[in-house]
């Protein structure tokens, strides 16, 4: 009785399946034409699902052939896109040369140590792996002899393009020539730029701007839209061609003395040096700078000149010193000299916790006692009433002041006032000068 049952089964199976197989096809085939023909035309999106799905037609057809990337000079920016791949190609040739013989050498290395242990078979397989490292790089090494052909044959045809080309009336730019870039609003950008070979300027945190080809107002135009996407909102630019990196030097000045550089110092084209601002954007100064002598040594007809000026007083804003009115125009040739000034330091050593030199500043006023708070209080084990001065004498000896800070701290004795060079000791409570 089961195995009839099963056999009864089987058959119905296969006559569902006869009946499905004769059916559904046109089925489907119904259903797809009807899902077909609620497909706006124009599109060919395939249906998932049973339902009609509405499409959005394009608001407008590209013709077949047309670009939606129109650049303004096809001839100069497909040169420059040509030389681009190249010089990338030759570069990526090159890393890979490279690369095969750093490979080389290190299985070198490791066949030979297979081959110390007794592992011939491995190193057998190390020399072959080098043999076919060495023909991938003969391999590389043919293929990079033909970039540098059509390199040099690409540098040729543009050394014969290389005569001014005209756009509308208007020069357009090639690779090599320098451009000097202005933006109002972020001036970090401003600079002169050359056009690399690839026919492209790179901007600071923008990287490569295509610019061969393009007509000046276009180069604007170019710059303007990479400065938008990615760096400012709204950015007004303004491009001019120069000739050379720096066709218009300024004055050469020299600077001698107390300066923090000491060297002959250009000033940027277009301004007028004056004492102050050249001491102010060459670097500054040291601290052993004597600014209320500074020194200006020019020739005037045909005799040497020294001019002094007192430039403390005038960064002061001191009325006497007239102000910036007492400014001296520079010329080209001038030299400026800053000569050295009295150090006004005091020294601090012994039972201190920081010894060390203080720098004193005119009209102020340090005591040993102050200094010796700047260095940190006293240590451990301090002589606090055996404190002292040495003060340097005329005749070139030291005079021991005493100074009992104890006394100070109890109001018994006044402070001592300090002079440049004054060495404040602070001795140990068991030992006494």
């Amino acid at each position: 009785m089961p195995i009839f049952n099963t056999i009864k089964f089987r058959a119905k199976a296969s006559w569902f399946s006869a009946f499905f197989a004769a059916v559904l096809p046109s089925f489907a085939q119904e259903n797809v034409a009807s899902e077909k023909d609620t497909i706006p035309k124009g599109n060919t999106a395939a249906v998932e699902t049973g339902k009609s799905v509405n499409f959005r037609v394009p608001s407008a057809e590209l013709n077949t052939g047309e670009s939606t990337l129109q650049p303004e000079n096809s001839s100069g920016a497909k040169s420059a896109n040509l030389m681009e791949e190249l010089m990338d190609r030759r570069d990526s040739l090159e890393g890979e040369i490279k690369y095969g013989k750093n490979k080389i050498e290190t299985a070198k290395k490791r066949a030979e140590v297979l081959k110390s242990l007794g592992k011939s078979e491995e190193a057998e397989r190390m020399n072959n792996e080098i043999k076919e490292w060495q023909a991938r790089i003969n391999n590389n090494r043919e293929q990079l002899a033909q970039v540098e052909d059509e390199i040099g044959k690409s540098k040729k045809g543009n050394e014969t393009e290389s005569s001014p080309q005209l756009q509308n009336g208007e020069e357009v730019i090639l690779p090599g020539n320098n451009l000097e870039v202005w933006v109002n609003e972020d001036t970090s950008f401003n600079g002169r730029y050359q056009v690399r070979r690839g026919g492209y300027i790179i901007l600071p945190q923008i990287g490569r701007v295509i610019v061969a080809g393009k007509t000046i107002s276009q180069v604007e135009n170019a710059v303007r839209k990479a400065l938008q996407a990615t760096q400012l909102k709204h950015a007004s630019v303004m491009v001019e061609r120069f000739e050379g990196i720096s066709d218009e030097p300024g004055p050469l000045i020299y600077l001698s003395g107390e300066f923090k550089n000491p060297r002959p110092f250009r000033v940027p084209a277009g301004t007028s040096p004056t004492l102050i601002s050249v001491l102010l954007s060459s670097g500054g100064w040291s601290d052993r700078a004597d600014l209320t002598h500074v020194k200006v040594m020019r020739m005037a007809a045909n005799r040497s000149v020294v001019e002094e000026v007192n430039v403390k007083k005038i960064l002061e804003g001191n009325p006497s010193a007239g102000g910036l009115g007492q400014d001296i125009t520079l010329t080209e040739g001038d030299v400026i000299v800053i000569p050295s000034g009295t150090m006004n330091l005091i020294y601090v050593t012994g039972r201190v916790k920081k010894s060390g030199s203080y720098r004193v500043n005119e009209g102020e006023k340090l005591t040993a006692y102050g200094a010796i708070l700047q260095s940190g209080g006293f240590d451990h084990f301090a002589d606090k009433s055996g404190v002292h001065i040495l003060r340097s004498m005329p005749d070139g000896t030291k005079a021991k002041l005493p100074c009992s800070i104890k006394d100070v701290e109890k109001g018994r004795r006044p402070d001592i006032v300090l002079q440049a060079n004054d060495i404040v000791v602070v001795p140990e409570k068991w030992f006494s000068l």
